[in-house]
C-alpha cells in the first residue's frame, strides 16, 4: 500500500479509482492495478474529481475509471472507522491518496473489499 498526500482546499470528497500503473511507473510489470481511494478537500466535487485526476496522473497511474464519488462528513465517521484519519489528513494536506494494489495475475474478485478504508 503506498499513500500519497499534497494540499489543496474546502470540504471532503471521497473518489475510488480504478488505475493501471503507466509503463514508466516503477511498479509496472509488478502491479496489474490498483484502487485509488482518494479523499480530497474541495469546493465541489466536480473540482476534487478534476484535482485527484490530476494527482493520479502525475504519480504514475492511468485512470480506468471511477468507481464511487461521494462527499464525506468527518462528523459522521466513528473514530475507529478506517477512513476518519484519511478525512482529517485531507483536512489538512488536501489530497489524500492510497492505492490498495493487487500483483499481475491476481484474481479480480474483490468481494468485501472496501476502498475507504
Amino acid at each position: 500500500m503506498q499513500i500519497v498526500t499534497q494540499h489543496t482546499g474546502f470540504r471532503v470528497f471521497f473518489l475510488s479509482f480504478e488505475v493501471r500503473p503507466k509503463p514508466e511507473h516503477p511498479a509496472y510489470g509488478e502491479v496489474d492495478g490498483a484502487f485509488a481511494a482518494t479523499f480530497v478537500n474541495e469546493t465541489s466535487l466536480g473540482q476534487a474529481e478534476i484535482v485527484a485526476r490530476k494527482f493520479i496522473d502525475e504519480v504514475g497511474w492511468e485512470i480506468e475509471g471511477l468507481d464511487d464519488s461521494h462527499r464525506v462528513a468527518l462528523e459522521s465517521l466513528p473514530r475507529s472507522h478506517p477512513a476518519y484519519a484519511k478525512v482529517q489528513q485531507a483536512l489538512s494536506d488536501g489530497i489524500v491518496v492510497t492505492f490498495h494494489q493487487w500483483p499481475v495475475g491476481a484474481d479480480d474478485a474483490d468481494e468485501g473489499f472496501d476502498p475507504r478504508c
